[in-house]
Order: C-alpha cells, then structure tokens, then sequence
C-alpha cells in the first residue's frame, strides 16, 4: 500500500480533471460534513467556521460567509440520517472520499477538542461514504 498524495487530489478538484457532475457532487459533500461537525458538540467553535473556510477555499476555490457555515451547522445537526451523504459518497472515486475524510479530521482538530460525539460522527461519515480503515488511515490500494 502507498500513503495517498493529498496535495495531488486537492490539485484534482481545482483543475479540469474533473467533470463538473463530481466536483458539484464533492463540494456539496464536502459542505455538508464539515458543517454538521462544527455543530455536533452543541458548539460551532469560531476555529471550526475559520478551518471550514480555508477547506472549502482551497479543496473548491469558493468562499463561504461564517453565517453560512452557522446556518448550514444548524441545519445539518437537525438531520439525523446520513443517506445523503452515502448517496453523494457513492458518486465519488475513493480518493476523494479520502479527501473529504482528511478535511473532515482537520475541522474536528481545529479548536484542539474531539469529544466522544465527534469521534461518533467520524466513524459513522467514514462508514457512510464506505472507508475502510486503511482508506481513513490514508492509505490506498496500489
């Protein structure tokens, strides 16, 4: 097994190397599972907003307000079901679900706290979107 290039995925999304249909896809996935773990504590950390944000800037070139982000973290934490994540998961290739996962830890990281809820929420997003341990340990299959 290698360990995946993150910097040459996230160099993916930015580029045409992707369709329109998956970058589209991996932006609203991406969106939807950080915001939700900046909230599922109860708390949206000002630091979880600011990594949310230079994620997104960087991984899809757009930039979110952090009253966006609020809403969006407000909003997601009253969903329950994580179909909708499986379901954009499924349209994905595994290296940018890699992608998604590694931002995902690095919000979690952001306000130097990880409670048990979010540790919850990480496996059951990595389950959702069909990881396995290697995939969030980010490693990929040669």
């Amino acid at each position: 097994m290698a360990l995946v290039n993150l910097e040459n995925l996230k160099s993916l999304m930015c580029t045409e190397s992707s369709s329109d249909s998956e970058r589209e896809t991996f932006k609203t996935l991406l969106f939807t599972i950080l915001s939700k773990a900046s909230r599922v504590d109860l708390h949206t950390d000002s630091s979880e907003v600011e990594a949310i944000q230079k994620i997104m800037l960087e991984y899809t070139g757009e930039t979110y307000e952090a009253g966006t982000i609020r809403a969006e973290a407000i909003e997601q934490s009253q969903e329950e079901s994580l179909r909708p994540v499986a379901k954009a998961a499924a349209k994905l290739p595994e290296g940018l679900r890699v992608l998604a996962i590694d931002a995902l830890a690095s919000v979690m990281r952001a306000d130097d706290q990880i409670s048990y809820a979010e540790i919850d929420y990480f496996n059951a997003v990595a389950g959702a979107m069909r990881l396995s341990f290697a995939d969030v340990a980010g490693l990929l299959k040669d």
